[in-house]
């Protein structure tokens, strides 16, 4: 009896194989042959293969990087890159992290302390896919600053000019007495060069973590009107004619406790959860280009038994995905204990239209303060596309 072995299937079929295949296996399989291996590496395929990925939730906390299934609940574990250690200056820790996703690719923040008897803070940035672990540095055209905020993306119209790195001041007031600082920067992946737009920006106050449709690069954004009324809106950067668009307002003006997310891959949603009654409201919005924006309730329950999902005004924010209808998955990350006895625990909440379904601990780590506690994850869509500088 012949045995049977999957290089004998007919090509058509190893690549349908392939597409229901973790990236991770793929890549420890380019070695096996050089069809594999042209197949893997093939543009084509690693875009499909990334149309067709399921989300995945990734955190770095302490020295390790955890990617976590959502739907199963099994995580990989493993050390912090050397090369996100191995910066030009001489880093001692890795102090803080904070990430944008794009395409499988997470554009790092990095805050580190160095090797200096003041014990100073360096902050630079890196673009990173933790699938293929390829990592380049990116070197700013300035310092930075806990006011800038970062997106990635590129132009629709011309996805071939790659990928954009965009920097701008979250408050632009704090730097109107230095006139010759750029508010708003682009990064040609291209040219691995920066250039200065004339954009001038209003004072408006911006949740740093961002999602990337499409593309563009979209924010909770709240401005404070002359009768003290909070308006709360999603801020785009659009990355085809490189300006800010403020495209809808928020279904309600609860902007402390509204989390964005994307949906259904051309669609923004927004889990939003009162303090006081627990209530959880999930919303999507309309697809991008059918016209004007604007967000529908998807489901809603209330109920004192509802975990709290953000338990500190320092807390990370909870960060979600959507498995089925009606149905999301939340991973947040919670406190127990006080002063030198602190417990940081990460839980994993099913949680849909009649209540929540399960819950999950992952993760229980003692830490020093409450600051390295409340480090939480993103979602995040492993990828078999390089870098745009990395080339198999």
């Amino acid at each position: 009896m012949a045995s049977w072995s999957l290089s004998l299937m007919p090509p058509e079929i190893i690549q349908e194989i392939f597409y229901k295949t973790p990236a991770e296996a793929l890549v420890r399989s380019k070695p096996t042959c050089k069809e594999w291996y042209a197949l893997i590496t093939d543009g084509s395929f690693t875009k499909e293969h990334f149309q067709r990925s399921q989300e995945h939730f990734i955190r770095i906390f302490d020295d390790t990087v955890t990617i976590m299934d959502p739907v199963t609940g099994t995580s990989s574990v493993s050390p912090v890159p050397n090369e996100l250690l191995r910066h030009p200056f001489k880093v001692d820790t890795l102090a803080y992290t904070f990430m944008v996703h794009c395409d499988g690719f997470m554009l790092v923040e990095c805050n580190m302390w160095k090797y200096r008897d003041d014990g100073s803070r360096h902050t630079n940035l890196a673009l990173w896919n933790p699938v293929l672990r390829n990592l380049r540095w990116i070197e700013p055209s300035r310092s930075i600053t806990t006011s800038d905020y970062h997106g990635i993306g590129y132009d629709k119209n011309q996805p071939s000019d790659g990928y954009k790195i965009l920097r701008f001041a979250s408050r632009p007031w704090e730097i109107e007495h230095h006139e010759d600082e750029p508010e708003v920067e682009i990064y040609e992946c291209k040219t691995c060069s920066w250039r200065t737009l004339d954009v001038e920006l209003d004072n408006v106050g911006i949740m740093r973590k961002c999602v990337a449709v499409m593309g563009n690069m979209y924010w909770i954004a709240c401005r404070v009107e002359e009768d003290d009324e909070e308006e709360v809106f999603i801020r785009c950067f659009d990355f085809s004619d490189e300006t800010f668009k403020d495209i809808c307002f928020c279904p309600t003006s609860n902007y402390v406790n509204s989390h964005l997310a994307f949906f259904d891959g051309d669609s923004l949603s927004l889990l939003q959860q009162d303090q006081a009654s627990k209530k959880i409201q999930v919303w999507v919005s309309s697809k991008f280009g059918d016209g004007d924006v604007s967000f529908s309730k998807y489901f809603s329950l209330s109920g004192s038994v509802l975990p709290a999902l953000w338990v500190h005004e320092n807390a990370a924010s909870p960060v979600y995905c959507f498995v089925k209808p009606k149905s999301v998955i939340v991973w947040c990350v919670g406190v127990e204990g006080e002063g030198d006895k602190v417990c940081s625990c990460c839980t994993l909440y099913e949680i849909d239209e009649d209540g929540v379904k399960s819950k999950r601990e992952t993760e229980r780590s003692y830490v020093r303060d409450l600051y390295r506690a409340f480090v939480c994850g993103y979602v995040y869509v492993p990828s078999l596309i390089p870098l745009p500088w990395v080339r198999d």
